[in-house]
Order: C-alpha cells, then sequence, then structure tokens
C-alpha cells in the first residue's frame, strides 16, 4: 500500500514539474518583454501608460484617443493618475487586437466607443480559436455587438485627428495599427524589436504572415515620426 502511495505521489510530482515547466517556457517571452514608461512622450500630444502592455492616449480636442487598453483596469487607472488623464475623458478605444493583455482594461471606461479590425471579431465571438483552448472573449461587461468593426484601410476622422486603420494579420488574424495623423503609427505587437531588428512576435498565431506584416510595416513607417509598440517602447524610423 505505501509503495503505491509513493508511486501515486511521484506521479504528481512529475506531473507538476512538467506543468511548472511547460508554464515557464511559454510565458518565459512576456516576463522579460521590457515595460513602457508612464509620461507623455516628448513633443508629442501622445502619451504613454504601463498596463503589462503599453496603453497610449492621443489628445483629441479636449479629449483622448486611447490605443489599446492593458491587462487590468486597476493597473491602467493607477498610470492614468500620473498622467493626469482622466478615464471620463476618454472617447474613444482602437483595439490593435484582442490578447488579454491588450483588452482587459477596457471595462473602466463604459461610455467611450471601441473600435476593432472586423477580421479579429471572429476571435472574441468564438468563431476562431486563439490556442487550442479557444479563442479571445472580451472582458465580462463588455457588448461586442456594440464594438465598430474596421475593414482595410478604414479612416475617422474624430475632433479634428485622422486615423487610418491598416491591417496587420500575423500575431493574431485581425491584428490592426492605427496611423494617426499621417506620424504615429501605434504597432500593438506586429512586431518584436530588439536593437533596431525586426522580428516575429513570440506569440503569433501565423509567423509566416507576420513576416509579410512586418515588411509591410517598415514600408509604412518610413514617412512617420514615430512607431509605437506595445512593448518594446517606442523610437523615430527615419
Amino acid at each position: 500500500m505505501n509503495k503505491i502511495k509513493k508511486r501515486i505521489l511521484l506521479i504528481i510530482v512529475i506531473v507538476f514539474v512538467l506543468f511548472a515547466g511547460v508554464t515557464s517556457i511559454y510565458y518565459y517571452p512576456m516576463i522579460i518583454m521590457p515595460r513602457v514608461e508612464t509620461g507623455q512622450v516628448p513633443n508629442t500630444n501622445v502619451y504613454s501608460a504601463n498596463a503589462m502592455s503599453a496603453v497610449f492616449f492621443v489628445k483629441a480636442g479636449s479629449d483622448y484617443i486611447m490605443i489599446d487598453g492593458g491587462l487590468s483596469a486597476k493597473t491602467l487607472l493607477a498610470s492614468m493618475e500620473k498622467i493626469n488623464i482622466n478615464p471620463n475623458d476618454v472617447k474613444w478605444i482602437f483595439l490593435t487586437h484582442s490578447d488579454g493583455d491588450h483588452v482587459n482594461g477596457i471595462t473602466a471606461f463604459p461610455n467611450a466607443k471601441i473600435y476593432m479590425s472586423e477580421d479579429e471579431f471572429l476571435l472574441i465571438n468564438g468563431t476562431a480559436k486563439r490556442t487550442i483552448f479557444g479563442g479571445n472573449p472580451m472582458p465580462s461587461g463588455i457588448d461586442i455587438d456594440n464594438i465598430g468593426l474596421l475593414p482595410n484601410n478604414q479612416e475617422l476622422l474624430l475632433n479634428g485627428t485622422k486615423i487610418q486603420c491598416i491591417k496587420m494579420p500575423g500575431h493574431t488574424i485581425g491584428a490592426m495599427v492605427y496611423l494617426i495623423d499621417g506620424k504615429y503609427l501605434f504597432s500593438g505587437d506586429t512586431v518584436k524589436i530588439k536593437d533596431g531588428d525586426f522580428s516575429v512576435h513570440p506569440y503569433s498565431m501565423d509567423k509566416e504572415l507576420s513576416n509579410k506584416s512586418i515588411e509591410k510595416l517598415k514600408e509604412l513607417s518610413k514617412n512617420c515620426s514615430l512607431v509605437l509598440t506595445s512593448h518594446y517602447g517606442y523610437f523615430s524610423p527615419k
């Protein structure tokens, strides 16, 4: 009987170690990703907030456009206090994609209009899978039927601020980048950047498609003042 108990215990330990090892390997790239500093991007009307992944705010008249929503509302709101942005002044939210570390914080803005790529909608309504476990459901309280769905190259004018919405699939099936006023390119997780080199983000669904989007991003960025990423800071491509 004692031998059976020992064997069961050994099996449990082995399973736990294997699970811990696989989990560590999976999350390691996320753990070592740099964190954006909370503050105003120098010489711009753009502000950054640390919420696991970067959340950006663009001043549009007396209101703000927000790019992505971070991992949690609590963390995001704490960062917003440091840059003196009132959540009630956020009128529009543009999601680069639907992963949890980019959308969980949007619950703090019940009156803001949410936009995303029309292709990404397949992940949040359960039609498509992000992993073997399923898609990317929106946080509790978000009505997906009220999300504005954006086709490729859709252009919007919000309080005099021009937003061009450009599909960059690969990281997810409907990943989208946003070019604001022709000079600020918000790239989400389209690309990983290290020492000036562009490469595929470690959690991409389709690496081949990601590489094509990266080449497109490089070309698009040539005429931009800044490229602002979700995990690798911002930089001037010129």
